[in-house]
């Protein structure tokens, strides 16, 4: 094991281009529910942290849900698949910690329930950092009355806010090359929204599409948008990876040291469920 403040700067990004760093095997359970901050295996700080808000997002979705049901067409917005997300994300990490608060030893290496939580926050992250920055930048200008709307500050600011936030709390690594799961879901929604116009499917207003940039009677546009978004994904997988190294970095520089223990390779890893 090496010390990660005493590689060069650059060669933890080039290690990360491994096919071992596809897997989601992690020999230390612990760094899955703990926080990068604490000391000692429990804290009570963290469990808080961790319920308030599965809490704050869960008030979210239920809100929206009551609110903007509209005959179940609540379902087909991107946004809501995100923020649904992110209450999936942080409610998971919140019984993960938990689990791990009453009984440390509950979790053994290579656990399922900790490979889902990790690729699940990781493509939470992405996903919400995309739904933000296509939010403002493509569709916020088309209808700039619903930028002071409560939910969609929630929708489309607060999510990346916090989850990038619980990045730099958070003491597990970042992989680049689990780029393949908020590509994945990124992909699904894209073919749900063809599906969907097929289907003869149509937004709470009657429209044909669910966002007018993703319209397919356009095809040209909508193929556009998703290849954009796929493009978006590879840059933001970037920038999650870069927030897992700055973290590292401060921890560093607060005078103590990020060891990390390396993955086994999927190969030769021998699977154990908690």
């Amino acid at each position: 094991m090496r010390d990660e403040s005493q590689k060069p700067c650059c060669l933890p990004l080039k290690e990360e281009f491994q096919r071992s760093k596809f897997s989601l095997h992690h020999d230390d359970p612990g760094v899955f529910c703990r926080s990068q901050w604490q000391r000692g295996d429990r804290n009570i700080l963290w469990l808080l942290y961790r319920w308030i808000w599965a809490a704050f997002f869960a008030g979210g979705v239920i809100g929206s849900l009551v609110n903007s049901y509209n005959g179940g067409t609540w379902f087909i917005y991107l946004t809501d698949w995100g923020f649904t997300l992110c209450f999936y994300a942080c409610t998971y990490g919140a019984v993960v910690a938990t689990i791990y608060f009453i009984k440390p030893s509950y979790f053994a290496p290579g656990s399922v329930a900790l490979k889902i939580y990790w690729l699940s926050h990781y493509t939470t992250v992405v996903i919400a950092m995309m739904i933000t920055l296509v939010f403002w930048a493509a569709l916020y200008p088309s209808m700039p009355e619903m930028g002071a709307e409560l939910y969609n500050l929630w929708a489309h600011a607060f999510n990346s806010i916090f989850m990038i936030f619980d990045c730099f709390m958070v003491a597990f690594p970042t992989r680049i090359m689990h780029f393949v799961y908020p590509f994945a879901a990124g992909i699904t929604y894209g073919i749900f929204s063809l599906i969907y116009f097929w289907s003869g499917g149509t937004d709470f207003m009657g429209n044909r599409y669910i966002y007018f940039i993703l319209d397919w009677e356009r095809p040209g546009l909508a193929i556009g948008t998703v290849f954009g978004c796929v493009a978006l994904v590879s840059c933001f997988c970037l920038c999650v990876f870069g927030f897992y190294r700055l973290r590292l970095s401060i921890y560093n520089c607060c005078g103590r040291k990020q060891v990390e223990i390396p993955e086994t390779r999927a190969s030769t890893e021998t699977v154990q469920t908690a």
